[in-house]
C-alpha cells in the first residue's frame, strides 16, 4: 500500500513539473518595470535594459549613465538610440564617413565606417536597415560614395553615388541631391551590417579652395536638407538612422504555435507578418479600439471614444463598449437638422408628416430630373450617332474611299491633299461665319479660315455638285494638290464629311495688285524679266483678266471660256505681230505653243482660276468645287 501512495506521489509530481514547464515564463518579470527610461528616451517592452527586463537578448539596450543626459546605445555596435516605436522602428543616430585633403591633394585624414546590427548568438538578425525609410547621401565636388552591405544570408550588396561640381555657382538650389554638389540613392533590402566610406577622384585638387573634403551617410528619407555651405564646412556627425525591428525569424502562423514563445501577450492583440516578407520575423499590435503595448500581459487597454473626440451628434448619447462606441438620440428625439447643423431634434406627429410629404415630393422631383437627364442623353447619344452616320454616309458618296486609296497609293509624296474634318474647318471658319466670308456667287461661298497651325487659308463651300463626276473630282484632288507653282493657288484638301465637298486653299492676298492697278502703277509690282519678255498692251490685258476674276460678287467674273477667249484673242493679235517682224514659222509656231499660266488669285481672301488649259478646273468647277466660288 506505501509502495502504491509513493508511486501516485511520483505522477503527481510529475505531471505538475511538466504543466509547470509547459507555462510560458512570464516576461518581464514581475519587479520590472513596463516602461523604462535612458534620457530622455522611453525604452518599452520587449526592449529593457536588462536581459530579464527584455524579450530576450536580442532587445537590451545599454545606458549610458556617465553621460548627461544618460544616452541609451546598442551594445553590440554602441549606435546611440534616439527612439523607439513599438510600430517595428527604431531610430538610431548613425556616423558619417569621410575623407579630406591638403593643398597638395595629400591626404590629410580618412574616416570609414562599418556597423553590425547583428544580434549573437541569434543567426536571424533582429534589426535590418530600412530600405524605404533611408537614403545613401554623398556631399561633395569630388566625391565618390561607396556602400558594401550584406544580409542575414550573407548575401552581399553593392550601391553608391557620384557627386561632382566645378565651383559654388554650380548649386543651382539647395535642397537637391541630383548630382551636383550632393547625390542620394536607395540602399538595399534586410541589410544587417555594412562598411561605407567616401572617395575622391582626384583628390579633391580643383575645388580644394572650397571643398576640402567628401562626406558619404547614411540618413532618414527628409532628415536632411543640402545647402551650398555644407560643401565649405560640414559640421553634423552622425544623422538619424531607421531600423526595422521584429519578433524572432517565424512568421505569425508559425509563432502561435509555441505558446511559451509567442510574442503577442494582451488579449486586445494581434499578430502581423514583418512587411520586409517570410522569414523575418512578425509584429504585435493592439486592435481596433485598444491601445497601449500588445507585447505585455493586459497591455492593451480599451480606448473610451466617449471621453475624446468622436463622431456623435451634438445631443446623442455616447456608449463606449471595448474596441467601439456607439452614438444614440435619447428617446423622444431623432436625428434631423437646425438649419445646417445636424443634431438630436424632438420627434413631432406634425413634423413627421411634414417629412413624409417632403420626402415624396423630393422623390417624385428627383425621379422626375432623372428622367429627363436619362432622356436628354439618350436624345444626344442618338443625335450624335446619327451625325457620325451622316457623316460617314457622305463621306462615302463624295468619294472618301477612293481619295484614301489615292493617298495610300502617293504616300511617298510631301505634297499630298489633306483629309480635314468638318470640325477642323468649324473651328477654322468660326462655324462658318459670315465675318469670315470672302466672296460668293452662284455656286458657292468662300470663308478666310485660320487652322490650328496658324495657317490662313481660303475654303470653298459649295451649293450644288454632280455626283456623276466623283471619280474625275478625286483625281484632280490629288492631281492639283500636287502642283507646286507659284502662280497657282496651292490646294491644301479637302472635307468629304459634308453633303457637298469643302475645298481648302492656301490664302493669298491681293490687295497690292487692285491698288497698283486703281493707282497706275502696275509695272511697279510685275517682274522685271516678264517687263523685258512682253510688251505693256499685253501686261495690261492680262492684268484686267485677273482683275476681273477677283471681284467680290461672282456673278460678275467672267467664267473660265470668256478667260480662255479673251487669252486666245491676244495671242491672235501676237501671231499676226509675230508674222509682221518676219519671223520664222518654227519660231511662231513654237511660241503659239507655249502655255499661258494659269492666274489664281485672292482679293481679301476671294480666290479665282483662270488659264487656257481648264479642262481639270472645269470639272472641279462643274460639281460646284471651284475655288472661284462662282461662275
Amino acid at each position: 500500500m506505501g509502495v502504491i501512495v509513493l508511486l501516485a506521489a511520483v505522477l503527481i509530481a510529475a505531471a505538475t513539473q511538466t504543466q509547470t514547464q509547459s507555462l510560458p515564463k512570464p516576461k518581464p518579470k514581475p519587479e520590472c518595470p513596463t516602461i523604462t527610461k535612458c534620457g530622455s528616451v522611453n525604452i518599452p517592452f520587449p526592449f529593457g535594459l536588462t536581459e530579464d527586463c527584455s524579450l530576450d537578448s536580442s532587445f537590451v539596450i545599454s545606458c549610458n549613465q556617465t553621460s548627461s543626459p544618460h544616452t541609451p546605445f546598442l551594445p553590440t555596435n554602441n549606435l546611440t538610440v534616439l527612439d523607439i516605436s513599438l510600430n517595428g522602428e527604431l531610430r538610431v543616430a548613425w556616423p558619417v564617413a569621410s575623407d579630406c585633403y591638403g593643398n597638395n591633394g595629400t591626404l590629410v585624414s580618412e574616416t570609414p565606417q562599418f556597423f553590425d546590427l547583428m544580434t549573437p548568438p541569434n543567426p536571424n538578425p533582429t534589426f535590418h536597415l530600412s530600405s524605404t525609410r533611408n537614403k545613401l547621401m554623398v556631399v561633395g565636388c569630388d566625391t565618390f560614395g561607396l556602400v558594401l552591405g550584406y544580409d542575414a544570408e550573407e548575401k552581399n550588396y553593392t550601391t553608391g553615388c557620384m557627386s561632382l561640381c566645378n565651383r559654388l555657382d554650380d548649386i543651382v538650389a539647395n535642397g537637391s541631391c541630383s548630382g551636383v554638389g550632393c547625390c542620394q540613392t536607395s540602399i538595399p533590402q534586410r541589410l544587417s551590417s555594412m562598411t561605407y566610406s567616401s572617395f575622391s577622384l582626384d583628390n579633391h585638387t580643383n575645388v580644394i579652395a572650397f571643398n576640402p573634403c567628401g562626406y558619404t551617410f547614411l540618413v532618414e528619407d527628409g532628415a536632411y536638407n543640402f545647402t551650398s555651405t555644407d560643401l565649405v564646412r560640414f559640421e553634423t556627425t552622425a544623422f538619424p538612422v531607421v531600423v526595422d525591428w521584429a519578433v524572432g525569424n517565424q512568421t505569425c502562423r508559425e509563432a502561435k504555435k509555441e505558446a511559451s514563445s509567442y510574442a503577442c501577450k494582451a488579449d486586445s492583440s494581434e499578430c502581423h507578418d514583418s512587411p520586409e516578407g517570410k522569414g523575418t520575423g512578425y509584429l504585435c499590435n493592439c486592435s481596433a479600439g485598444f491601445q497601449g503595448n500588445p507585447y505585455l500581459l493586459n497591455g492593451c487597454q480599451d480606448v473610451d471614444e466617449c471621453m475624446k473626440s468622436n463622431n456623435c451628434i451634438p445631443g446623442a448619447i455616447c456608449s463606449n463598449f471595448p474596441g467601439a462606441y456607439n452614438c444614440s438620440c435619447p428617446q423622444g428625439y431623432k436625428e434631423g437638422y437646425e438649419g445646417d447643423d445636424k443634431r438630436c431634434i424632438p420627434i413631432s406627429n406634425t413634423n413627421s408628416n411634414r417629412e413624409i410629404i417632403l420626402i415624396i415630393a423630393l422623390s417624385v422631383s428627383v425621379s422626375i430630373i432623372a428622367i429627363l437627364v436619362a432622356s436628354f442623353y439618350v436624345y444626344r447619344t442618338m443625335k450624335k450617332r446619327k451625325l457620325i452616320k451622316l457623316k460617314q454616309q457622305f463621306f462615302h458618296q463624295n468619294g472618301g474611299l477612293l481619295l484614301q486609296q489615292q493617298i495610300a497609293r502617293h504616300r511617298g509624296s510631301a505634297e499630298m491633299a489633306k483629309v480635314f474634318t468638318i470640325e477642323e474647318l468649324k473651328e477654322a471658319t468660326n462655324n462658318f461665319d459670315e465675318g469670315r466670308v470672302l466672296g460668293q456667287g452662284g455656286q458657292g461661298t468662300v470663308y478666310k479660315g485660320l487652322l490650328v497651325d496658324n495657317r490662313i487659308v481660303a475654303i470653298k463651300k459649295s451649293r450644288i455638285g454632280d455626283p456623276k463626276q466623283i471619280e474625275q473630282f478625286i483625281n484632280e484632288v490629288i492631281l492639283l494638290s500636287q502642283i507646286n507653282h507659284r502662280n497657282v493657288v496651292k490646294l491644301l484638301g479637302c472635307c468629304l464629311e459634308t453633303e457637298f465637298p469643302l475645298l481648302v486653299y492656301e490664302f493669298i492676298p491681293n490687295v497690292h495688285f487692285v491698288s497698283s492697278m486703281k493707282e497706275g502703277r502696275l509695272l511697279d509690282i510685275v517682274d522685271k524679266d516678264i517687263i523685258d519678255e512682253a510688251n505693256v498692251e499685253q501686261l495690261m490685258v492680262v492684268a484686267n483678266i485677273a482683275k476681273m476674276c477677283l471681284r467680290v460678287n461672282g456673278e460678275e467674273r467672267p467664267t473660265m471660256k470668256e478667260v480662255a477667249m479673251e487669252l486666245e484673242g491676244m495671242m491672235g493679235m501676237e501671231k499676226h505681230r509675230w508674222e509682221s517682224v518676219n519671223l520664222s514659222s518654227e519660231e511662231a509656231e513654237n511660241l503659239l505653243k507655249a502655255t499661258v499660266p494659269a492666274i489664281f488669285n485672292v482679293e481679301d481672301g476671294t480666290v479665282s482660276g483662270s488659264g487656257i488649259s481648264s479642262s481639270g478646273f472645269d470639272s472641279l468647277n462643274h460639281i460646284s468645287m471651284s475655288l472661284g466660288g462662282g461662275r
